[in-house]
């Protein structure tokens, strides 16, 4: 009996720091979400349900992302008429990308001087982490920083 308890004080100390990586996850801005090797969900945080317009009620755990991409460009497209998200060019670019899944950052230019970076990454494993974040025309810090510099060196000369 002893043996029993130590067992599953033991799976309860081991399954603590997963908790609380999932409970960092979900205060992120960013939308996070895990694949595995067949390209089902296994996790994603809050900001990932939001952004691909997931109740939060929904289960959404393995189902396939580009079955998730098309279910939320169907909200976005909703009233441009005769639109199949299939047949979408913003669709085909982030299915090639979430599939190739080698690091680079993908950036689509939205309206207003928004712009979405993505980017997917393949663990060793063969699953896919992938993040998505809306920029407010502001650029990246890198780019930010490029534009100050440039600024200061033409007011210098």
């Amino acid at each position: 009996m002893l043996w029993i308890r130590s067992f599953f004080s033991f799976l309860a100390g081991r399954r603590k720091p997963a908790y609380r990586l999932a409970e960092a996850l979900d205060g992120l801005p960013e939308a996070i979400a895990l694949f595995d090797d067949e390209e089902r969900l296994i996790h994603c945080n809050k900001a990932f349900r939001r952004t691909y317009h997931i109740p939060a009620d929904a289960r959404v755990r393995g189902r396939s992302f580009s079955a998730i991409l098309y279910t939320a460009r169907l909200f976005e497209i909703a009233e441009e008429p005769a639109r199949d998200p299939r047949e979408d060019e913003v669709c085909d670019r982030i299915l090639l990308h979430h599939c190739i899944a080698d690091g680079e950052t993908l950036v689509l230019p939205m309206p207003g001087g928004r712009r979405i970076e993505m980017r997917a990454v393949r663990t060793a494993d063969g699953s896919t982490l992938t993040t998505r974040r809306e920029i407010a025309g502001l650029g990246s810090y890198d780019e930010r920083v490029v534009d100050f510099q440039s600024v200061y060196l033409q007011r210098k000369m």
